[in-house]
This record gives C-alpha cells, sequence and structure tokens, in this order.
C-alpha cells in the first residue's frame, strides 16, 4: 500500500496542527465556547488518541503510541469517559484538562509517524483486506466493513481532520484567524 501519497497525506494531517496552535496561549487552548463541551486542545488530543487506539486495535497490532511511549505523563487525563480517546468525557471535564502545545503536536507527530511506517510497508494484498467494524454499528449503520487501506484514510485522514475543522472553527469563535493557508 505504501503510495508516496497516502504517506504524503499522513504527514500533513499530522503536522497541520502545529499551523492551528502555534499562536496560541494556554487559556484558548482549552477555551470552551458557551454551550459547547470541546476546546481546541481536547479535539486534537481526541483526534489523535482516537487515532492511535483504534488503528493499533484494528490493524497494527500491540500497544498504542500513547502506551508504548508513555504518554500519559505528558499528557494526563484523569478520566476519559467512556473510551481512551475522550467520547462521555463532561464540560467540566474536558475544562479541567491542560495540555502544553509542544506536547499536543509531539503526540500528533509520534502517531503519524507509527501509521505511516505501517502503511508504508502494508502489502497491497493486506490494505485490500476487509475488516468488521462493529463500533461503528451504532453511530454509522451503513459502515460494517471496509479495508485496512480504507481504515487508514477514514481514521488518519478523515477523522482527523474532521476534528482539525472544529480546531479552526473554534479559532474564529475566538476572534482569531484559522490556518494562514
Amino acid at each position: 500500500m505504501g503510495t508516496n501519497a497516502t504517506v504524503q497525506n499522513l504527514t500533513f494531517w499530522h503536522w497541520y496542527p502545529e499551523l492551528l496552535v502555534r499562536d496560541l496561549t494556554p487559556e484558548q487552548l482549552a477555551w470552551q465556547p458557551e454551550g459547547h463541551d470541546t476546546s481546541v486542545q481536547f479535539a486534537i488530543w481526541h483526534a489523535y488518541r482516537a487515532e492511535d487506539e483504534i488503528l493499533h486495535g484494528l490493524l497494527i497490532g500491540g500497544p498504542s503510541v500513547f502506551t508504548s511511549e508513555r504518554w500519559a505523563e505528558r499528557l494526563p487525563v484523569e478520566s476519559t469517559g467512556m473510551t481512551p480517546f475522550g467520547n462521555g468525557m463532561t464540560r467540566a471535564q474536558i475544562g479541567a484538562l491542560r495540555f502544553g502545545a509542544g506536547a499536543l503536536l509531539a503526540y500528533a507527530a509520534a502517531v503519524g509517524a507509527r501509521v505511516a511506517a505501517y502503511a508504508r510497508d502494508l502489502p497491497d494484498a493486506d490494505a485490500a483486506a476487509e475488516i468488521a467494524l462493529p463500533f461503528f454499528q451504532q453511530v454509522y449503520p451503513t459502515v460494517a466493513t471496509m479495508t485496512r487501506a480504507d481504515a487508514i484514510a477514514f481514521f488518519a485522514i478523515g477523522h482527523v481532520s474532521e476534528h482539525l475543522g472544529e480546531v479552526q472553527f473554534l479559532r474564529g469563535l475566538m476572534g482569531l484567524k484559522g490556518a494562514p493557508l
């Protein structure tokens, strides 16, 4: 599978948060709009934490980057809700998070490097193999299976870019410009 385009996309979507957080203060990273639970730091942490756990569980095997590289020390979360990546966390739990921008960016890069290495070395036959997604049935009833290659694209690019768009929106709500592109 290791096409240059796939690896290039993975590299981009794991570098891109640098454009979104490099000028933010710790207060702006943690800011939550009225009536919404998320914050910039939570959206970024959740996107890469979900990618890390889901792709290791479905495809890569072995412990996640978060576990194997001891990221809990650098990105501590007292209670992660229903999943290791924050689904079900309350507004107060999200509001209590305090991550440094450097740690968030380093974690995104570490996850990206691991997933890109996996994708680069994945034989074409394995990339085309269908995998079951039983945990998706409630949320996305039409997505019961996908190929390994599609799962990489969905979780490492699609889901991540969805949450980075959320970060752009939060920046706008704070009166800031989005990424300078």
